[in-house]
């Protein structure tokens, strides 16, 4: 286990600790100590995910409910904006440079410069690595769930269309998904993490897939949790605004998607559940569902049912 942990499975990312792998965009002193000693304010709202869980898709939605009286305003933003995690940055790592991606900012400076309220806030973190004040302090947070499976068919495809993550085969990614070396470690030990908060009236905890049989639905439910009050024609707003092929075909011109994307490269892809059953073989599928069911012990309540 020691030897493995020497060499990052990937050329661009990290052990940030045991068998927790952050790409070299995130800096490990930076998330130390500014992210974990950063001021919140009582009325942020922070969006809690797994990589490849709904993040852009919520935070869309959070986005289209803050601004609605002014929703064109979102337009304006580039590709990196639409996504800042707070523990991306800075970065002048040389994979990257060598490439050409140089001054990659800190993301929880610009979040202490941002006069604004509320500010959404964006982390794939988990709840030990998070700003200390945010269990304190218990802003409302947003934490979307997803089938696992599809999370990985996701990430494989992210890998294949972002510049900062190096390619990989589907082989290989399920490979190193089970030993828990794709970025930000086990999808398992993320979710058990974060449930000892999914009962707190801070936390609302929402499933992608229940997102995506009751779009409207989960926007009011969201825009609820967040205090906001929407009108039935603000709340359709927001639906088409957020709708998946509104945003893929938005996102074809957006700014900062030459930098970002690979030629090929899509920001949203399908956008849709159970789309792992075309890729995992059978034998893949039943090594999962044992990993899985072994790891999920005594947290079957938070269990998919594949």
């Amino acid at each position: 286990m020691a030897g493995e942990q020497e060499q990052p499975p990937w050329k661009k990312t990290y052990f940030f600790k045991p068998n927790y792998v952050l790409p070299v965009i995130m800096e490990k002193h930076n998330i130390e100590t500014k992210v974990k000693n950063f001021e919140v304010r009582d009325d942020d709202v922070f969006l809690v995910t797994f990589p490849k869980a709904g993040t852009n898709w919520t935070l869309e939605i959070i986005d289209a409910i803050q601004h609605i009286e002014n929703i064109d305003i979102l337009k304006e933003r580039s590709l990196m904006e639409k996504v800042p995690l707070i523990e991306l940055g800075p970065s002048t790592h040389p994979d990257l440079t060598s490439e050409g991606f140089t001054g990659i900012p800190s993301n929880v400076d610009a979040y202490l410069n941002v006069t604004s309220s509320p500010r959404r806030i964006p982390t794939h973190l988990l709840p030990e690595d998070c700003p200390t004040q945010m269990l304190v302090k218990k802003p409302k947070t947003i934490l979307v769930d997803r089938n696992p499976k599809d999370c990985l068919i996701s990430l494989y495809n992210w890998h294949l269309s972002v510049a900062l993550l190096e390619p990989t085969t589907w082989e290989d990614i399920f490979a190193k998904y089970m030993k828990g070396h794709t970025i930000y470690g086990d999808y398992c030990e993320f979710t058990k993490k974060w449930s000892k908060y999914k009962n707190e009236p801070w936390l609302l905890w929402i499933r992608y897939e229940d997102m995506k049989k009751d779009h409207k639905g989960s926007v009011r439910k969201i825009a609820e949790f967040m205090g906001k009050s929407l009108t039935d024609a603000q709340l359709d707003e927001v639906c088409r605004v957020t709708h998946f092929l509104y945003m893929k075909k938005a996102n074809e011109t957006i700014k900062g998607r030459e930098t970002l994307l690979r030629p090929e490269g899509v920001w949203q892809r399908k956008g849709v559940s159970g789309g792992w059953k075309n890729t995992f073989t059978v034998a893949q599928s039943e090594m999962f569902d044992r990993d899985y069911d072994e790891k999920m012990k005594g947290y079957e309540h938070l269990k998919y049912k594949f």
